[in-house]
């Protein structure tokens, strides 16, 4: 068999962990990676580096189409432009894989949906989180009727003091990159949603504020680089400590001048931190969503109600049992996941299972164990990949996610952002019009 030839666009540090450094090692059987592109050639020269390859290396998109002769595009770059790489490659009729969110507004979308339609290249978007096991039991559990016809949906997800706090060090604190959280990070929770209902949304109310970060503390530097209140900051990013961050950012930033390390209390993050969204589905399902981003624990919840009775999920990521003020230290303790209900009796021992509860309308419980699978996003990620990358691997489940899935997902977030300008109901249907 051929292997296809694959470019990267945006040469991220999550482009180059999640694909560059799978096709070139999972998947060089089946994939070549032929070119990387981005406005920033010290970041891919630092790429290529770690990865110890020699991959060509382009700031012209269109250069290193002609030169490489692509099969596929991966897209990895600031969301506000991934329509730009997006539509450019469908011109090209080239099949395209992007990161989620697809993009951060309905005049973009509707721009790569129209693409696509004269484009004999198809687009997929990367929801990690539908390939994760237990979140495909949720799927299994739900399309066998378990909960009969489907009235409600509860979901609550929180962020910790790290994981939350990068969303404010990084680009993503700018609505005009990102679209804020309710696009940028909620198109997965959407999208689980959608993806569980089998239904789209309809219509959309939110309410949304900065309650925590942004203008919020005191008058800060630009940056934590060279802040004076270093020492007694809780989010103090030490970018030339942590491993990587100086040589990927703070080395390559004369070149675009992206800051990795900006101050989460500047003025000028003008995304929300607290957000509360109702949304009702084409058949009459309602959803109660909320997402907070300053939690001092990271995990989710969800309660999806219906004629049977009740299920819940979660899964509960990340918990310190003491208080820690140092963010480094944060960091480095987040990554072993704790109960947090054992943990106020004593025990830290780390999760290795997760359940989901079934109650019968008139009495009972129903549990089911799922152990946690290794990897990123509870195991979606090496799962998605052999999805994209591996060739007639079955689908009954309908995990594999197209422009239609990435559309309802991103509207969800757009209706949201503008339901709290406007505080009126909007029309997610009406914004493909």
């Amino acid at each position: 068999m051929e292997k296809k030839r694959y470019c990267l666009v945006g040469v991220s540090s999550r482009g180059q962990s999640m694909f560059a450094k799978s096709l070139l090692n999972e998947y060089s059987d089946v994939a070549d990676l032929v070119g990387f592109c981005d406005i920033n050639r010290t970041r891919m020269e630092t790429a290529c580096r770690w990865l110890k390859r020699d991959i060509p290396c382009y700031t012209d998109f269109d250069k290193m189409i002609a030169e490489q002769n692509p099969d596929v595009i991966i897209v990895t770059t600031k969301d506000s432009v991934h329509h730009q790489y997006i539509i450019r490659a469908l011109e090209y009729d080239k099949d395209v894989i992007t990161e989620k969110p697809m993009t951060i507004d309905e005049v973009k979308c509707k721009a790569i949906l129209e693409t696509e339609k004269k484009s004999k290249g198809k687009l997929v978007v990367t929801f990690n989180y539908r390939y994760a096991p237990y979140i495909t039991k949720v799927k299994e559990l739900l399309k066998e009727g378990i909960v009969g016809d489907i009235y409600s949906v509860e979901f609550n997800w929180y962020l910790d003091t790290v994981h939350g706090a990068s969303y404010y060090h990084r680009w993503n604190a700018q609505m005009a990159n990102s679209g804020g959280l309710l696009v940028h990070k909620a198109t997965h929770h959407f999208d689980m949603v959608n993806w569980w209902l089998d239904q789209e949304p309809e219509e959309v109310f939110a309410f949304g504020s900065r309650k925590f970060y942004g203008d919020n503390r005191y008058t800060p530097s630009e940056r934590c680089l060279v802040c004076s209140k270093a020492s007694e900051c809780e989010f103090y990013l030490d970018i030339k400590g942590q491993t990587g961050t100086k040589e990927y950012y703070l080395d390559a930033e004369f070149e675009d001048g992206y800051i990795r390390d900006r101050c989460v209390f500047s003025p000028t993050i003008d995304i929300y931190d607290t957000m509360t969204v109702a949304v009702k589905y084409e058949k009459g399902v309602q959803m109660a969503y909320t997402l907070s981003s300053y939690v001092p624990f990271e995990g989710w919840q969800v309660a999806i109600n219906g004629s049977k009775g009740r299920l819940e999920a979660g899964q509960l990521d990340s918990f310190l049992p003491e208080e820690n003020r140092n963010f480094a230290e944060r960091t480095e303790l987040r990554r072993k996941s704790i109960d947090r209900f054992k943990a106020a009796k004593g025990d830290i021992t780390p999760i290795t299972s997760d359940d989901i509860s079934f109650y019968p309308l008139f009495g009972g419980v129903q549990t089911y164990t799922i152990e946690r699978a290794s990897g990123g996003h509870g195991g979606g990620d090496v799962r998605l990949k052999d999805m994209l990358f591996r060739e007639n691997i079955p689908d009954p489940l309908g995990h594999s996610a197209g422009s239609r899935a990435g559309a309802m997902s991103i509207l969800t977030g757009v209706a949201a952002n503008k339901s709290i300008v406007t505080k009126k109901m909007v029309n997610v249907k009406d914004l493909l019009k």
